[in-house]
This record gives C-alpha cells, structure tokens and sequence, in this order.
C-alpha cells in the first residue's frame, strides 16, 4: 500500500497547510534572530507611543498638516505598548512580525493549496530580489497589500451573480482597516477600474460603494474625518505638484525602470502554463491582469505604484496560475505534492533569509545619536529647539533612539511637509550636493536652542557654528553664542 492509497493521503493538505505556516513563522524568527531593525518609517512609528505627543510638536511642519495619515496603526502600537509596557525594540519587533504575517499569510483564505501561494512568493523573490526587504519594512502599508491580495483573489472568482451580504460588509471593513491604519485612501480607487476594465460591472460597482463607505467608516475613526481625508490628498498633491527633478523625490515617488525581469517571470509562468490552464479567462477578462497593467504604467511615474499595489497584483495572479495547474502537475501523487510544498518552503526561507549584502545585519552595526550620553551634553538641541538637518534618516534613528526630547526636527518623513520657505533651502541644498554655503539660510535662523546635523568626512566649512564630530561622520553645529566661546575646535 503507498501513500496515495492508503488512510496517510488525507492527511497530505493538512500537512501542506503545517509546512507552509511554519515557513512563514519561521521566516519572521529568523529575521528577529539577526537583530534586524526595520529601516525608516517603521521606526517614528514605533517611537511615536513614547513621545506623547502630535507630530506637530516632533517636526516643523506646514499647517495643513493635522492628522497623521496612519493614525490607526499608531493607536495600534499605542495600545500594545500601554497593555504589554514593552520597550521600543520590542514594539518595533512586534511591528516587523505583525506585517509581514499579514502579507505572508493573509491571503492563504483563498488559494485552494497553500504551496501554490508559497510559489507565487518564491517567482516573486526571483524577479524581485528586493522583495522580502521591501516585505520585512513593518510599515503599514503592507497591511494595505494583504488586503488588496485578499480582495483580488476573493472577487475576481466572484461569478456575476448577485454579491452576499457578508462579504459586502467583509470587504468594507477591509476597506476601513486600510483606511485607518495606512491612510492613503484615494488609491483604493484602481481596485474597481480594474474590474470595470475587466467588463466585471456588479463587481467594480460593489468595490466601488464598498471603498466609499469603508473610507467615510475609516475616516471617523480617525475622530477628524474631514481633516484627515483633506490632509492625505494635500499631502499627494504637494509632493506631484512640486517641480523639482525626480531624482530629489524619496525613493518610492522616483520612477521605476519597467521591471523587465518581473515582466519576464510573468510571461514564462503564462507561456508555460497556458496549456495546463485551459479554463482560465482570458487574460484582459481578468482584473488581476489590469490591476497589474495600470500599476505597471502608473510606476512609471512612480515606483510606489508597482511596488506596492503592482507587486501585490503580480503575487496574486502567479498564485492563481500556480493553484490551477498544481493538481495537474502533481497528478494524484500525494507524496509528490508534499515533496514539492517541502522543496518550495525551504526555498522560500533561503531566498528570504540570505542576508545578502548584508540586508539585515547591517543594522547591527548602525549608531544612534543618544542625547542622554554624557559626552553631548549642550550639543543636542536644547528646551524647544529645532534639529536641522538634511537626511530623513537622521531623523528616523534620532526620534526612534530620543522619542522624548524636548525638540523638533525641520525635516522629517516626507519634505513636502516642510515650511515652504525651510522646503527651497532643503531642495537648494540637494541640487548642490549638501556644498556648505547652501546651509547658510539655516544657520543665519538658528537660535542658541537649535542645531545643524550634517554628514561630512572633514569638519564643515561653517564656521558661524561650533562643531563635534558625534557617531560615525555625523558632525553636530550649534551657534558660538550658545557654547559660550569663539574657539573653533
């Protein structure tokens, strides 16, 4: 008796369903293992719960500005914090884990073997090496791509027959979470183009009146509807409208280059599985498909659009290719299948974990300006004082490392916020590679309480300021007036 007929072959799903969840645990440990710290945003928000206090008090910025826009996910980490008194390493882990799963493991509810959806991934990581680090940056945003994932996958396999309540009101709650965790309501408006460019019309109106109410729902929650839905298009509209080159924009907002090896991995996974598939749409009947066309255009213009929403799309569609033609492939061998869901998960965990180039143990190195060290005392901004700097990682490690100082950073994670006036010095210190001079509209404005941060091999030819080299080649400048003396070290 072999496995295919005896009682051990029903045990074969289960057995997928325990090796695929293992991987995807295993991954986040093995992540936590290598002292990883997610990069940028992740960590103003996991220092915001210890601050107490609004945005407008951490960063100089424009007064439109009145809600966050991931105020949701902020309350989140608040309320783990205040229930668990966990310190900040531990709520940036506990950020790191939470999204990733959410990624990872979400959309499992709608695949019909799990391995298929570890496959998706794994062609992902292979077009797409930069996938799981994009993956691992506890930003919630991603919980904006599981659910995306999940809706794809639960209404493009929804027959034009009349839509059941429950998962009109499952998918305005998803809509809401999206809302008020990530606030970047307005993209949700290219799920339902997709499925009227698909000509699926019950489903791009259903989409359509359940993105509606979920964003007014998410909006409430907030506590400052109008204000909060007023603030994430202000905040767009600011950074399309600004004429500065590209290269000046955050990473995200720069353009890609067409992702030529994700749209390679995409046209062998159809070619070679087009004749197994048999049953499937056609392919501008799928919105799948045109979600992926319209990110890949809309990136573009900026990446943002095919990184988040794209690469989501993409997974999504290799995963249905992969769920039909599994049992095909496999046949009726269930040895064969659980061999294969072994073989896929291993590799999944060594493509995600590689730590190529040092991805993630990198961070183990990295060194924080600390104002409680003894040795920068009256170097760091004092009572009410501004930290001027032109690096957003600088004020990224420095509020995650000091999320109580009594201080404001003029740049902090997105320049359109800046003052307008503060914005132009910033983009002048850009287009001039940071050249001394180009500094000077700060430092004439700086008060005794304020502070310059530049990086810089050599000691910066400012000398209006007072300068200590700190971590690495940071270098700290405070007006002469405020140290007390003219010596220039």
């Amino acid at each position: 008796m072999t496995i295919n007929d005896s009682p051990g072959q029903r045990y074969v799903p289960l057995l997928c369903w325990m090796i695929v969840l293992l991987a995807a645990g295993l991954i986040c440990l093995k992540l936590l293992s290598f002292g990883f710290i997610p990069p940028g945003d992740a960590r103003r928000h996991a220092a915001k719960p210890f601050a107490h206090k609004p945005y407008s008090e951490i960063v100089v910025m424009r007064p439109e500005y009145v809600v966050d826009h991931s105020p949701g996910w902020e309350w989140l980490l608040g309320t783990v914090q205040r229930a668990t008194n966990c310190d900040i390493d531990t709520l940036i882990c506990f950020s790191l884990v939470t999204t990733l799963l959410a990624v990872l493991c979400l959309p499992l509810f709608w695949v019909r073997r799990p391995e298929a959806w570890l496959a998706a991934i794994m062609a992902q990581s292979v077009a797409y090496p930069h996938l799981m680090g994009r993956w691992a940056q506890a930003r919630p945003f991603l919980l904006t791509e599981g659910i995306l994932m999940a809706l794809l996958f639960s209404w493009s396999r929804q027959e034009e027959r009349p839509v059941p309540w429950w998962k009109i009101g499952a998918t305005t709650a998803g809509f809401t979470l999206s809302v008020w965790m990530h606030g970047a309501w307005y993209l949700w408006i290219l799920l339902p183009a997709a499925f009227a460019l698909a000509r699926r019309w019950r489903a791009a109106l259903w989409l359509t009146v359940c993105w509606v109410a979920g964003t007014i729902l998410g909006a409430c929650l907030t506590g400052k509807p109008v204000a909060f839905l007023n603030g994430a298009v202000f905040m767009a509209r600011t950074i399309f409208q600004e004429a500065v080159p590209k290269w000046m924009l955050v990473g995200e907002f720069q353009p890609s280059t067409g992702e030529f090896m994700a749209l390679t991995v995409l046209a062998v996974v159809y070619l070679w599985l087009r004749p197994v598939n048999t049953g499937c749409r056609a392919l501008t009947r799928q919105p799948v498909f045109w979600m992926m066309l319209i990110t890949w255009t809309l990136g573009l213009s900026a990446d943002r659009f095919w990184a988040d929403l794209g690469v989501a799309a993409a997974t999504v569609w290799l995963a249905m290719q992969f769920d039909e033609a599994m049992p095909g492939l496999w046949k009726s061998s269930a040895c064969l299948r659980l061999a294969g869901c072994g073989i896929i998960a291993a590799s999944l965990y060594l493509i995600s974990t590689n730590d190529a180039g040092r991805s993630y143990t990198s961070y183990q190195t990295e060194e924080f300006l600390d104002g409680s060290v003894p040795e920068l005392k009256g170097w760091m901004p004092g009572s009410g004082g501004i930290f001027y700097s032109d690096n957003m990682t600088f004020f990224y490690n420095t509020f995650y490392k000091n999320p109580r100082a009594d201080w404001r950073y003029i740049l902090g994670f997105e320049p359109a916020l800046m003052p307008e006036e503060d914005l132009k010095v910033y983009r002048n210190i850009q287009r001039h590679n940071h050249a001394a001079d180009t500094y000077g509209p700060w430092v004439k404005k700086m008060r005794p309480q304020d502070r310059l941060a530049v990086d810089s091999f050599t000691l910066p030819d400012m000398p209006e300021l007072e300068w200590k080299r700190t971590t690495g080649d940071l270098w700290i400048g405070r007006p002469r007036a405020a140290a007390g003396t003219s010596r220039r070290p």
